[in-house]
């Protein structure tokens, strides 16, 4: 039956009887893999297909107005049928596995409003049968793999259109100057292609009175975005990161009250920033990261009561953080990394009760941590790479409990390591490298179960090494370099650093048990006798420096030690190097 309704397709000859949508519809079901039945209910049989799953009719003509197969796992490519739909104002077949491109004789269905083919494997060219779809409101052609440019007059038909996604492709070129032509247009979806040159805010984007969302994210556009935002009254958002925008910002930026999403980070912007921004309070989302921005840290970033994601980091702002940014209840992530910033970190940051993560790495602050933001469920802390003093605040267990990464390294920090509370801890990132501690290691480290790094290098630490570190079944990196610390040297990691210490005694054998071990620094120590001949087996092992110890023997000779560098062997008191040459 399905091969004779095929060979009518496109002839006058069809059985009078033969509902058009019926026969439509199970031309376009024998071109698919259904592997689980789901449309099992079609049946070329019936006279009507408006009691068929996932189709839906007009009540009044009964002909077919939506075909919704979103998410049923088919596949095969998008042939012939669809075309005798000629009520149709739906098609979507979202997140499917389609192939190949799509059959010029959709290009019929001029009454089709909305079409998404969204999150597919369809190749090829964008049909240019699309400026022939004057009804089309949604278009949705996203997470696919169409490549190529598009033609630059493919929207002049589509002037009903008020939705369009094209992200996820491999498209490039320009932006076709017709779609400017699309006055009804609310979204705007280009991300994540190769799409090129200036896409002409002036003439073009800011003239779409009705935007709402426009992202052109992860590009390749350049240019400058001038002034004329202000003209889109109800833009919500703007999302222009990830390409090689330069220039000023819009000075207008701030005049469009509604946005509540903007993220112009890893361009090229520079200058300082708008005073309109402090305008914007609906504003959640505001990123900059990334650009050559410059002058002094907003004084007025109070004013921005709303946000909740703010990410300034990585630019050349200078000056302080102001008090008022305490009065942005609503925070979760701040981030003013990689700038100019100096000053004391204000204890009103303590009053943002949502604060999840906080990065002020690489700047100047100077002053101490303050004790209430180690109040707060706070996930990830980087204050590292700046001039701070003090001790190191003991923390609340609300704070151990939720906290995942502490970064505090190359500071001027003093004072004891606090752990006496993280015994229940989550925390698996712990750098508190390049201070001035002067204190012992407390035994509770041994007691972190999800620590998988643990930083301590260079921080004037003295004492034992806790027994209990050697048994920590997460830990990975354990780098305790340049202390003055005596005890076990021994445990389960990829990468075991213990140089610069005061360690004595032999390497132990149980080292060899390790075998995810990549990299052993044991250098500048105390340590005598032999090297265990077991090491040789540890076949995952990339790198061992042991020089300047005062061991005496021969190397073992499997695994990596036969082609040792002499640097990494000198200052013993045998001629190691000499050695394995021998049994080589």
């Amino acid at each position: 039956m399905v091969a004779s309704l095929k060979g009518c397709m496109g002839s006058d000859s069809v059985p009078i009887q033969i509902n058009d949508d019926v026969f439509g519809l199970i031309v376009f079901k024998a071109d698919l893999i259904d592997p689980s039945s789901y449309l099992s209910s079609w049946n070329e049989d019936d006279d009507s297909p408006c009691s068929w799953k996932f189709i839906e009719c007009n009540p009044e003509s009964g002909r077919v107005s939506q075909v919704s197969l979103d998410g049923l796992g088919l596949s095969g490519r998008l042939g012939k049928g669809l075309q005798k739909l000629q009520h149709m104002k739906t098609l979507s077949l979202s997140r499917n596995n389609f192939s190949g491109d799509i059959s010029p004789e959709l290009g019929f269905l001029s009454n089709l409003e909305r079409l998404n083919l969204s999150h597919n494997s369809l190749s090829g060219l964008i049909p240019s049968f699309l400026d022939s779809m004057s009804s089309i409101k949604f278009l949705d052609l996203s997470e696919n793999s169409f490549s190529g440019k598009l033609p630059d007059d493919l929207f002049r038909n589509s002037l009903s259109l008020r939705y369009l996604s094209l992200a996820g492709n491999l498209l490039r070129g320009p932006v076709p100057s017709s779609l400017l032509s699309c006055s009804s247009l609310n979204t705007i979806n280009l991300s994540n292609n190769h799409f090129s040159g200036d896409p002409d805010f002036s003439r073009g984007i800011w003239s779409l009175k009705r935007l709402r969302k426009l992202d052109l994210s992860h590009n390749e556009f350049s240019g400058s975005v001038p002034q004329g935002a202000s003209a889109i009254h109800n833009l919500k958002e703007l999302q222009l990161q990830g390409n090689r925008f330069s220039g000023s910002l819009p000075g207008d930026i701030g005049l469009c009250p509604h946005l509540s999403r903007l993220d112009l980070s890893s361009n090229r912007f520079s200058g300082a920033l708008p005073e309109s921004l402090q305008r914007l309070s609906s504003m959640h989302f505001f990123s900059l990261s990334k650009n050559m921005l410059a002058g002094e840290f907003p004084q007025w970033i109070g004013s921005l009561t709303n946000l909740e994601y703010l990410d300034l980091s990585s630019n050349g702002l200078t000056g302080s953080i102001p008090s008022s940014i305490g009065d942005l209840k609503s925070l979760r992530y701040l981030s003013l990394s990689n700038n100019k910033l100096f000053g004391i970190i204000p204890t009103s940051m303590a009053s943002c009760p949502m604060l999840s993560v906080i990065r002020l790495r690489s700047n100047s602050f100077n002053g101490t941590i303050p004790e209430g933001l180690f109040d707060l469920g706070l996930e990830e802390v980087d204050f590292s790479h700046n001039g701070l003093v003090g001790s190191i605040p003991s923390g609340s267990s609300t704070f151990f409990s939720s906290l995942r990464t502490l970064d505090l390294s190359s500071n001027n920090l003093t004072g004891h390591i606090p752990a006496e509370k993280g015994l229940s801890s989550n925390l698996r990132y712990l750098n508190l490298s390049w201070n001035n501690l002067e204190s012992r290691m407390p035994r509770e480290l041994g007691y972190f179960q999800n620590l998988t790094v643990l930083d301590l290098r260079n921080s004037a630490l003295v004492g034992l090494i806790p027994a209990d570190i050697c048994e920590s079944g997460s830990l990975n990196i354990l780098q305790l370099d340049g202390n003055s610390l005596i005890g076990p040297n021994s445990r389960r990691d990829w990468k075991l650093s213990l140089a610069q210490n005061n360690l004595s005694g032999s390497i132990p054998e149980s080292i060899s048990r390790l075998n995810k071990l990549k990299i052993l620094k044991l250098e500048f120590n105390e340590l005598t006798g032999e090297i265990p001949q077991k090491l040789g087996i540890l076949e995952n092992l990339l790198a061992v420096n042991i020089s300047y110890n005062k061991l005496v023997g021969r190397l073992p000779v499997g695994g990596i030690f036969p082609s040792l560098d002499q640097s990494a062997l000198q200052g013993n008191l045998g001629n190691l190097l000499t050695i394995v040459e021998g049994t080589m």
